[in-house]
């Protein structure tokens, strides 16, 4: 931290009037609501937002600062329809979007996640990235199946990180550093994180190198026994997380792009997520033995791009590398240990139309080989399993979207085809077992733009996930629970029928979003409670239909630097079909009845105000509130709905910003995912925490 400060201190002298410069002309900017974002999720080059007719949010780096988000589950919180699927640890967590991935703890992520132009994929374990937002740039989230041009993990939707590239011209820097303290832990909690962007050759070669370290110390306590108010061991829950990103951009000439990146993200947690009790925060039963559940994740990508005349070509590959896992005491002298060792290359090739005609295209190919080692053991008295396994896949696509612009582009019909062949390989010390899949996916829209501030759109598309694999521990367990079970589940498609609406005033100083829509699924694969205890499996639960409504309004208030936005979710999810099997071990869940592990609403409130007291020296604010409904889980039970507060509350001078930051203000606890330990385990928000955040932005 010390190192930080001295060099925002030493950069201060040269750069303080360039910074001054740019954070007025920022702030005039944001004050005034007229800024047009741009997005590049379509995969055709940049594109206004208005425009773009998808269920698509953008979120700048600035934003997501003010309102102290940091990490994807905060994000979440803004986005309609998204929460948390399950929790594992720091290093292993999952989300949700509008109901679809009835229960992802295992399998492919319904959610497609990348960084810049490459997937960051964990075959047959679908966590997201424990990204930092101090580097990111923009992100972009595209809600609903997107099996065209993001493929088979993509089923409910797509999160899109985009990181900022090193500038070819100027020395730029940000540095930032945190303090606070969470209720119930014994020690503060602090942070710091910095970027560095350095050109080597002007116009043509720069480097930028970001990362950062957070600790929050633990604030639930273990017993070596069952609760008795005294515990044995207390802030067991420490996390620490690092991690550094190195990037380099070389353009040779002005056409060609060459844009290389590692990637390097270790998030670490004593014990796991999940409590016997989430109200008065404590593990049981761990016979004072230690826990963990650790991450450590290097991600190498290499992207490259030419343009020509009329179009442009990019090539993105990466190389993902990890491991991840838990260690769970059993009492009185066991333990439950699962440790994923996870492998991803992937390659992308596509071409796109950059010319200023009526058609406009993209075509590509892709191509995948992973595999996701498990190393799985359970150890009690008289008890000693090895469950290790492996899923292998490799897999390709060939895809393409075709529009054109009819009436002076007013009119734009829209037709999207992706081909997938998938051969999946399940591994262990008794079998092998091989499926192989090929789906077709598709996508039409026919959007509608009579003015710049109008855009309205209808659209109809498929989203495939593939088929779960599991141990033959859990296949077993499901069978003595009465439920059929197999080692590879049958793949899980959706089929979404959608209406969409973007509005705002031509002064931009309102606008609204609203999409309705329906979707399908098939062969839904969810969480299954089994008949040894503690091990659950996975089945193909039914199909069901998820029906809803996203809503997006942003208020520039007559009140200069007063802004208010609302976003939210309404959501009615219901089983169309049950398995017979499933319905007969579980009779509370029937055609008709409410899908598992969907939310009804969830909404988000922003009230966001900034003013100039003087040239150079700025003040803002923001206050959050954020709901989420109750959720009914594969078990029969319900978690309860929630709601999170949270505020920022800062000064800019200039380069330098100091804010004061709360989270869940009002100590909410949960759970917001029910565990095996009865109601009031599980996992829940982290319990209130307030602090100081300083930054330095020479950038």
């Amino acid at each position: 931290m010390d190192r930080v400060r001295l060099v925002s201190l030493g950069m201060l002298a040269t750069m303080s009037n360039l910074a001054l410069a740019q954070n007025a002309e920022r702030s005039n900017v944001s004050r005034t609501g007229l800024e047009e974002v741009t997005v590049t999720a379509a995969k055709t080059g940049a594109q206004s937002l208005q425009e773009v007719p998808l269920a698509i949010q953008a979120f700048d780096g600035e934003s997501l600062k003010e309102r102290n988000i940091a990490t994807i589950d905060d994000l979440v919180t803004a986005i309609p329809g998204a929460f948390e699927g399950q929790r594992q640890s720091v290093a292993s967590r999952s989300y949700n979007l509008r109901g679809a991935g009835g229960s992802n703890a295992n399998g492919d992520s319904p959610i497609g996640y990348y960084l810049d132009d490459v997937p960051f994929i964990v075959t047959n374990f679908g966590i997201a990235p424990p990204v930092r937002f101090i580097d990111i740039e923009r992100v972009e989230v595209l809600r609903g199946p997107q099996g065209t041009l993001y493929g088979q993990g993509s089923s409910g939707g797509v999160f899109i990180f985009h990181s900022r590239d090193p500038d070819l011209n100027d020395f730029k820097f940000i540095g930032e550093a945190e303090v606070g303290s969470t209720e119930g832990a014994d020690s503060m909690n602090y942070g710091v994180a910095g970027a560095v962007s350095i050109p080597l050759l002007q116009d043509r070669l720069a480097v930028r190198i970001s990362g950062g370290h957070s600790y929050n110390p633990g604030w639930a306590d273990a017993y070596n026994g069952l609760y008795d108010g005294t515990p044995d061991r207390k802030g067991v829950n420490e996390v620490n997380d690092d991690d550094i990103r190195v990037a380099a951009l070389f353009k040779p000439t002005d056409n060609i792009s060459l844009h290389g990146q590692y990637w390097k993200f270790r998030p670490r947690q004593g014990f796991t997520g999940n409590l016997a009790s989430v109200s008065g925060s404590y593990y049981q039963n761990t016979a004072g033995q230690n826990s963990f559940a650790d991450g450590n994740f290097e991600l190498w990508s290499f992207t490259a791009n030419i343009d020509f005349e009329s179009f442009s070509i990019t090539s993105a590959t990466s190389d993902l590398k990890g491991h991840f896992g838990i260690n769970i005491p059993q009492s009185p002298s066991g333990f439950f240990s699962s440790q994923f060792y996870p492998e991803m290359f992937a390659q992308e090739l596509r071409a796109y139309s950059t010319g200023a005609g009526p058609l406009h295209w993209v075509v590509g190919a892709s191509y995948q080989d992973g595999e996701g080692p498990q190393d799985n053991q359970l150890e009690r008295p008289g008890v000693s399993i090895d469950a290790d396994n492996n899923t292998l896949t490799e897999n390709y696509a060939f895809f393409g979207e075709v529009s054109y612009d009819l009436f002076d582009g007013k009119l734009v019909p829209l037709l999207g085809l992706r081909t997938y062949h998938d051969k999946r390989t399940f591994e262990d010390a008794t079998s092998s077992l091989e499926s192989t899949k090929d789906v077709d996916t598709w996508r039409v829209n026919l959007s509608w733009l009579p003015t710049d501030d109008l855009t309205m759109f209808v659209t109809a598309s498929t989203g495939f996930r593939a088929g779960i694999v599991q141990s033959q521990v859990q296949a077993e367990s499901l069978r003595l629970a009465g439920v059929p079970a197999d080692i590879a589940l049958e793949p899980e498609t959706s089929k979404n029928y959608e209406v969409g609406l973007k509005w705002r005033l031509p002064s931009r100083d309102l606008s609204i979003g609203l999409n309705l829509y329906q979707t399908e699924y098939k062969n839904l694969q969810t969480n299954t409670p089994g008949g040894i205890v503690g091990v659950n499996g996975f089945s193909n639960f039914g199909d069901a239909t998820s029906k809803g409504l996203d809503y997006e309004i942003q208020w520039h208030t007559p009140l200069e630097g007063l802004i208010v936005g609302w976003v939210g979710n309404a959501n009615k999810s219901e089983f169309d079909r049950v398995a017979p099997a499933v319905q007969a071990a579980l009779p509370l869940f029937r055609p008709g009845s409410r899908m598992v592990n969907s939310i009804q609403r969830t909404s988000r409130l922003d009230v966001s105000y900034s003013t100039s007291f003087t040239d150079a020296l700025e003040g803002f604010g923001n206050v959050g509130y954020g709901q989420v409904g109750n959720r009914l889980q594969s078990i029969g039970q319900y978690a309860d709905s929630y709601s999170l507060i949270n505020a920022t509350l800062g000064v800019r001078l200039g380069a330098y910003e100091v804010a004061l930051i709360g989270d869940n203000l009002t100590d909410e606890r949960g759970p917001s995912i029910i565990g095996n330990a009865g109601r009031d385990s599980g996992a829940g928000p982290t319990p209130r925490t307030v602090g100081l955040r300083f930054r330095a932005d020479f950038q």
